[in-house]
């Protein structure tokens, strides 16, 4: 299926490969993990440098504040809507690559 397609793709939160669509965006498996994490167990989280720690995979672990802030300002959200709808993807390649969606609602977290 064109599910495939976007394997290539990359986090938008941390570089790693992304493995499917998680809270609104498409993002790696990790990054699903800690934004989930975050919210359920209703995480506080302090920056001890000035609040702009670089993320990527290999440091994404470092400072877990820094990581769900850049998890917000990418746009992760909680909101799981049901749609259906077509996402245009330019891969590292350079090919324009067309998605149809359909987004299963996120279970509701406790």
């Amino acid at each position: 299926g064109a599910s495939g397609f976007y394997l290539e793709e990359l986090c938008p939160v941390c570089g790693d490969k992304v493995s499917g669509y998680h809270y609104g965006l498409l993002t790696c498996e990790s990054c699903k993990g800690f934004f989930k994490r975050t919210v359920q167990n209703n995480k506080r989280y302090t920056c001890i440098e000035n609040q702009n720690c670089q993320i990527d995979k290999t440091q994404r672990k470092r400072c877990p504040y820094c990581r769900f802030q850049k998890c917000l300002s990418v746009g992760m959200k909680l909101e799981g809507k049901k749609w259906s709808g077509v996402l245009y993807i330019i891969s590292r390649f350079g090919f324009f690559i067309l998605l149809t969606i359909r987004q299963k609602t996120e279970k509701q977290i406790k």
